[in-house]
C-alpha cells in the first residue's frame, strides 16, 4: 500500500460558537483516501479557548469551548501527516 499525502483540509467549521458551549471541530480532508486524515487543531492567536479530544485513530475528535467572547484564529494540521 502506497502513502498518500494530504494536499489541503478544507470547509473548516463550525465559524461562530457561543461562550461556554462546546463545539465540535471539523474540516474536510483532501483527497478523501489520505492515508492519515486526523486533523490536529491549536490555537494561533485571539480570545482564551479550551480543547477537549476523545478517541483514536478514526475516532479521534477535538472540542473547543470559547472561554470569553471575541475571535479566535485556529490551525488545522495532520497528525503524523509524513510518511515513516
Amino acid at each position: 500500500m502506497s502513502f498518500i499525502s494530504v494536499t489541503d483540509i478544507t470547509n473548516m467549521r463550525p465559524t461562530q460558537a457561543t461562550v461556554g458551549t462546546e463545539v465540535e471541530l471539523l474540516a474536510d480532508v483532501v483527497p478523501s483516501n489520505a492515508t492519515n486524515r486526523v486533523i490536529e487543531w491549536s490555537r494561533v492567536s485571539g480570545v482564551s479557548v479550551s480543547f477537549r479530544t476523545t478517541g483514536a485513530g478514526a475516532t479521534y475528535r477535538t472540542f473547543m469551548t470559547f472561554n470569553e467572547s471575541g475571535t479566535v484564529t485556529l490551525r488545522a494540521t495532520i497528525r503524523n501527516g509524513a510518511q515513516g
